[in-house]
């Protein structure tokens, strides 16, 4: 199975951007930088990902880049949905 990606709105200024999926209502994402928004953008999915599957459902399928209405002043990017991490076992002491 290939790497699924989802689109995201990206809006804000330096020091404060926030990122809302379209396909997803109620997931979002903030951050100091891009970059940090984004990456909290794709640790929100995977969280929602994970408390669907707990209830027995499934993400929607992402729609596709171009079938966003981008409205003015934000950016179409994309974040993929990353497997859940592994449980971290704890430490023999």
């Amino acid at each position: 199975m290939g790497k699924i990606e989802y689109p995201v709105l990206i809006d804000g200024e330096e020091g404060a951007w926030g990122v809302v999926f379209p396909d997803l209502s109620g997931v979002v994402a903030m951050g100091h930088t891009v970059e940090e928004a984004l990456e909290n953008a794709g640790e929100a999915l995977r969280d929602c990902a994970i408390v669907l599957e707990a209830h027995g459902e499934e993400l929607a399928p992402p729609s596709a880049p171009e079938d966003i209405d981008v409205p003015a002043g934000c950016r179409l990017a994309a974040v993929a949905l990353a497997p859940p991490e592994p449980p971290r076992r704890a430490a023999a002491g």
